[in-house]
């Protein structure tokens, strides 16, 4: 038996684009003000993906890079609660309970910081209190994200957890744009959520969201200069100004992102064996091997549920 846990991925940075752009208003239409805003892009290509998996009855877990599984019977579903060093996935620490909760923890891990820490980012003020004075001393990071709509998105992560959280999302960029320990930097969060041009969740639903971000990283056609110009100019009009880090999280290839079947349950792939090829948007690109068909797996359909099979690197 195996549990997946996370996905993971190396990358390398493809290059580094810089724009600005400076705020409306009457100060800025006579030239003689407004806030400047300037980006600085990150632009990041998968190299290789791999998955945390966790072995039988141990809590630990190790990386299978480039993946190749398969996968006989699905079983219950595990407490997503683990617990180590931030940032450092392989010294992670996992519940091996059955989940109860809608949110996938289990009666002990239900009220734990995670938990609340994701109730907190889903709105709820007092998990934000209680979350606060467990993670004291904790840093997070309040970002916007371009997914090529009309409106950005404005979210809420740990700060060692950036890359990752941008990864799960379907995006074109994405800006750090404040730091802060939890209570003050779910307020910024609020306060640019509450800005017409912007939203803290999703309102576009993720099918939307994605064709949208696709789309627009088609049309760039790898002049990331003009996604850091649109960025910059989303930053203007929020009313922030100064310098800004920003990064653009790749897959190997966008072409299958839209063109292929998505699979939301690892259980419709039960018995075949799939290789892991990209991740992109919280989605795996998989190729069947007995059928030679592509497919993308959502992440949250394999991750945490006891999988009775095989997993071995490529």
């Amino acid at each position: 038996m195996y549990v997946v846990r996370a996905v993971i991925f190396d990358y390398v940075e493809e290059g580094v684009y810089t724009a600005s752009s400076r705020g409306g208003g009457l100060d800025a239409f006579f030239g003689s003000g407004g806030l400047e805003a300037s980006v600085k892009l990150h632009v990041l290509r998968v190299k290789r993906v791999g998955l945390l998996v966790q072995y039988q009855q141990s809590p630990d877990v190790e990386v299978v890079w480039e993946p190749l599984l398969k996968v006989d019977s699905v079983g219950g579903r595990l407490c997503r609660f683990h617990d180590g060093p931030r940032g450092d996935p392989l010294r992670q620490r996992y519940c091996m309970r059955l989940a109860v909760t809608r949110s996938g923890f289990c009666s002990l891990h239900r009220e734990s910081w995670q938990a609340l820490y994701e109730q907190c980012a889903q709105g709820v003020d007092s998990a934000c209190i209680t979350a606060a004075r467990l993670l004291r001393g904790e840093m997070f990071r309040v970002y916007v994200l371009d997914y090529g709509g009309p409106r950005v998105k404005v979210g809420l992560t740990q700060s060692w957890r950036l890359l990752w959280r941008i990864a799960e999302q379907p995006h074109v960029a994405a800006a750090v744009v404040y730091e802060a320990e939890l209570l003050d930097a779910r307020e910024a969060e609020k306060r640019l959520g509450r800005h017409r041009l912007a939203t803290e969740g999703a309102a576009a639903r993720l099918g939307h969201r994605l064709s949208a971000a696709v789309a627009l990283l088609e049309r760039l056609n790898g002049r990331y200069d003009r996604a850091a110009a649109r960025l910059a100019q989303s930053l203007s009009a929020l009313g922030l100004e100064g310098s800004f880090n920003a990064y653009t999280v790749l897959p190997r290839s966008l072409e299958w992102i839209t063109r292929i079947r998505v699979v939301d349950d690892i259980g419709e792939l039960q018995g075949h064996r799939l290789r892991v090829l990209d991740y992109w948007a919280g989605m795996l690109l998989v190729e069947d091997l007995d059928t030679s068909y592509r497919l993308a797996l959502r992440k949250t359909g394999i991750q945490h549920y006891q999988l009775e099979g095989r997993v071995a690197s490529s």
